[in-house]
């Protein structure tokens, strides 16, 4: 998007997804910071890599790399709402999977609080998979990243 001079005109939705899937990455690699601190095994190397995976390829789906016959970020984002939304649902799944695998204490501690989101962000994301409403696209984006980024903070501020 940035080196593309000239390139398809930018959409503020698929631009909050995309500073999701950034903050979401810089959040990831925060709390696996702290997994210099645990006993390694290979399950444990699995259930990271994994969700390294996810998370790189959300990125490439955002920003791909060739946009050529692509007018505008908005008509790719709403061709790719499909992969987008389906990609986001995996990444959803797979962090109770990181979560758990942290430690019950850990899992337990996130409270009801990220059970509500997580199944809010999969449920909104299912409805994104169906309807190409642009209203629900852009109501969607404007609420999530607010929910998002209030839990992040008050969940994973400050390493202890």
């Amino acid at each position: 998007m940035v080196t593309s001079k000239g390139g398809p005109r930018p959409y503020w939705v698929h631009l909050v997804w995309t500073f999701y899937a950034f903050m979401n990455i810089s959040m990831f690699w925060w709390w696996e910071f702290r997994l210099g601190m645990v006993d390694w095994s290979l399950s444990i190397y699995l259930v990271v890599i994994t969700y390294a995976t996810l998370l790189f390829f959300i990125s490439l789906l955002l920003q791909p790399g060739n946009m050529v016959g692509i007018n505008s970020y908005k008509e790719y984002y709403y061709s790719r709402r499909q992969w987008i939304f389906g990609l986001l649902i995996a990444i959803s799944l797979w962090d109770f999977v990181d979560s758990y695998m942290k430690g019950i204490d850990h899992f337990l501690g996130l409270g009801a609080e990220y059970l509500i989101i997580q199944s809010a962000l999969i449920t909104a994301c299912a409805l994104a998979i169906i309807t190409q409403d642009e209203r629900y696209h852009k109501l969607f984006a404007a609420v999530w990243i607010v929910v998002w980024s209030g839990f992040q903070y008050r969940t994973f501020f400050v390493i202890s």
